[in-house]
């Protein structure tokens, strides 16, 4: 389970979409026709990927050789400087791996022994060592008499170094290889090293046909030449001919590789104990803001992965998972929660009266324990430590309307309760990233609420309101003013039938379930429930666009005013009283006989939900009336059966498989009407010759239908259940 932080080695890894890139600067480097040596660098800072990115470039480059006849293909040499210690060790490995690669490929090499013989007696000029012995070119009567060469130093060969290094260029110009140095890491070396490679390259090892191709950390880089007296960046300039700077991974991506790297730790998580809403709350407002790059994901999954299964049966997983965050990145702030058990419980609160004077001083404490974050901005920080520790909200915002029980807390294993918290620093050892600039823009507008509900629109035609609502679902909601709120919770439930649905899994929420906590942060915004009564009543009269959107609100609102003891709160950290709620429900039901007046409601993809609003909250007969109706048009019967059955209609579009379960969906129609009235005119359609004009999910519709109830027609069906 544990990651040794590789960087990836073949493009199936890639989740950054930089194959392209990789495979477009591959193929320019052996398309290059001119024999001069040239140098691309590659920089970018810490965790961007710049290794990853090489690794793609020679796997483009190994493809590209497997169309390539033996004395046209690349000579590949991945020389890797960290490797070597001292500049002297590090400038004749470097020779001595080069010397090696040419000599692997000999046999495509034109005068192959002429280029190993001059360039062995190169590498002796610069590094005063002697030519191997098994490397030395010996003369016709030595080989006779098996007599080694006598000439072991390049001195004494009778050739200077300049004759030497020409001859070799002439004999590499006229392959037509092309060399291909890798170096890598450039930036982890010692000053007076980084010089040294990039002198290496700018004049001694700048060979005809030869490319070489850089990576590092260039502010690292040019820091390092500075600290020796050389301008960093016109040094920099004058080795390498073509720079691409490799951008800080962004935070939609980041994210992506967050959520596929954690579900191996939330396979693990008890069945029941993982709370959707409540690890939004956590990660959509805060913890998301702690990774900057992949090697921050995998430094937390790997303390996740040592020490969740270890306790995961006796703490909360979100709580957990949020706890490891700040052990991982902000250790003092960690220390400090951990030795200040009664500053984050209420360990002490039935003992001490918590009034003004000892709020400010546990405010004191408190600071200064957030003021050993150096990690990310104290406000979001501190966003995450409200969410953990409900105490805190009493010394930070203690006007805030917030409903805490601390039996709940125990109950659900919260890191709040005084009972579990030492539990979670169990494995502890006691010792002494949507443009921000255009979100902005975007709630900037909501000062006029047409023009806000026009630009939301135009989001969700380019396919990025989804992306929107991520961002907003987040810190950004605290920037949203009050005097704003109306205006955009009421585009909101305008327009949220229009948006995609989403997904909903464990580590992600629909669009509904978006749009509902929004709603709900900005109606919090409000302190009486007149005030919030009024937005949500005026939202839904004006709503035109959207009808289910309304009906998942109220649904929402319903569980605060359920006695579940899991869900329930008292009367006053209700967003409405229950007579506004019941209210709300018979405007909904008045809206939603509307859209069935005008033909909407029976084309409506969440027609279920909506006629289920419509018989609980409103007159059942006529409900049943309207269904009646509907289902004598072809395109009635088709609608209600598609939303009846549309997860059987999904699984069938994959396998289509004999599969029981499907039964209980009928029981989505039977409250509405009786299901052998369908049963002929589903029939009918089944066998008219237009049923093959039908889209699949209509055809399956009705073919699911027909095999549940088992009714004879004169076409086959494919059985879906059992016999």
């Amino acid at each position: 389970m544990f990651d040794a932080d590789h960087p990836i080695i073949k493009s199936s890894e890639d989740r950054l979409n930089r194959t392209t890139f990789a495979k477009y600067l591959a193929r320019s480097l052996l398309d290059q026709i001119d024999a001069e040596s040239f140098v691309v660098g590659l920089h970018g800072g810490y965790g961007v990927g710049k290794t990853s990115l090489l690794n793609l470039i020679i796997e483009e480059l190994n493809f590209a050789a497997s169309n390539m006849y033996d004395d046209e293909k690349a000579i590949i040499l991945n020389f890797n400087p960290w490797n070597y210690s001292g500049q002297d060790q590090l400038l004749y490995q470097f020779f001595r791996r080069l010397s090696s690669t040419l000599r692997t490929n000999a046999a495509s090499l034109e005068q192959a022994d002429d280029i190993i013989e001059l360039l062995e007696l190169y590498i002796s000029y610069f590094t005063q060592k002697p030519v191997p012995a098994a490397l030395r070119r010996k003369k016709w009567w030595q080989k006779l008499t098996n007599k080694p060469s006598e000439t072991s130093y390049a001195w004494e060969s009778g050739k200077d170094l300049t004759t030497i290094k020409l001859a070799l260029n002439n004999l590499l110009g006229e392959q037509k290889h092309r060399i291909i140095i890798i170096i890598d890491n450039i930036s982890r070396l010692y000053d007076e090293e980084i010089k040294l490679v990039f002198q290496l390259i700018k004049s001694m090892g700048n060979f005809s046909n030869t490319t070489y191709l850089l990576s590092y950390d260039k502010d690292q880089v040019v820091h390092a030449l500075d600290h020796i007296d050389i301008d960093g960046e016109a040094f920099i300039e004058k080795v390498v001919q073509l720079a691409f700077e490799v951008p800080p991974i962004l935070q939609q991506d980041l994210e992506t590789i967050f959520a596929d790297r954690i579900n191996a730790v939330a396979d693990i998580v008890p069945e029941d104990a993982w709370d959707k809403e409540y690890w939004a709350d956590v990660y959509y407002q805060s913890l998301r803001y702690f990774f900057e790059n992949c090697r921050d994901i995998t430094r937390y999954i790997n303390t996740l992965s040592f020490g969740y299964p270890r306790i995961r049966d006796v703490v909360n997983p979100v709580d957990y998972f949020a706890l490891t965050a700040i052990e991982v990145f902000t250790p003092d702030v960690y220390f400090g929660i951990r030795d200040n058990k009664d500053l984050f419980t209420d360990l002490l609160d039935d003992v001490y009266h918590l009034d003004e004077k000892k709020l400010k001083k546990d405010k004191l404490r408190c600071d200064e324990i957030l003021g050993r974050n150096q990690r990310i901005p104290n406000e979001i920080l501190l966003e995450l430590l409200l969410r953990l520790f409900p105490r805190l909200r009493s010394i930070y915002r203690p006007g805030e309307i917030f409903y805490h029980a601390e039996s709940r807390a125990r109950k659900q294993k919260r890191i709040c309760s005084p009972d579990l918290f030492d539990v979670y620093f169990r494995l502890s050892i006691h010792s002494a990233r949507f443009h921000e600039s255009e979100l902005k823009t975007m709630l900037e507008l909501a000062s006029d609420a047409e023009s806000f509900d026009q630009a939301l629109a135009r989001l969700n035609q380019d396919d990025r309101v989804l992306a929107f609502l991520d961002q907003l679902d987040g810190r950004h909601l605290l920037n949203i003013k009050k005097e704003h709120a109306s205006a955009i919770i009421n585009a909101f439930i305008d327009n949220g039938d229009l948006f995609p649905q989403g997904n909903s899994d464990l580590l992600s929420l629909d669009t509904p379930m978006r749009i509902h906590r929004i709603i709900h942060y900005l109606l919090q915004r409000f302190p009486h429930s007149d005030e919030r009564f009024e937005i949500l009543q005026r939202s839904i009269v004006n709503a035109t666009k959207s009808i289910y959107i309304i009906v998942y609100e109220l649904n929402e609102q319903l569980r605060e005013h359920t006695e579940e003891e899991e869900t329930y709160l008292p009367l006053e950290y209700r967003d409405i009283t229950p007579m506004q709620l019941e209210s709300l429900r018979k405007l909904t039901v008045t809206r939603i006989k509307a859209w069935a007046s005008t033909g909407r409601l029976a084309e409506h993809p969440k027609l279920i939900p909506i006629l289920n609003a419509w018989l609980d909250w409103g007159d059942k007969e006529e409900c049943r009336q309207f269904v009646a109706k509907i289902v004598e048009t072809d395109r009635g019967i088709v609608a209600l059966l598609i939303d009846a059955l549309d997860q059987p209609i999904t699984e069938a579009m994959e396998v289509y498989h004999k599969n029981p379960a499907w039964r209980a969906y009928l029981n989505r129609i039977e409250q509405f009407i009786s299901l052998d009235k369908l049963e002929q005119h589903a029939k009918a359609l089944f066998e008219d010759g237009y049923f093959e004009k039908l889209r699949e999910r209509e055809q399956l519709a009705l073919m699911i239908f027909l095999d549940l109830m088992k009714v004879k027609t004169t076409k086959i069906i494919p059985q879906t259940t059992a016999d």
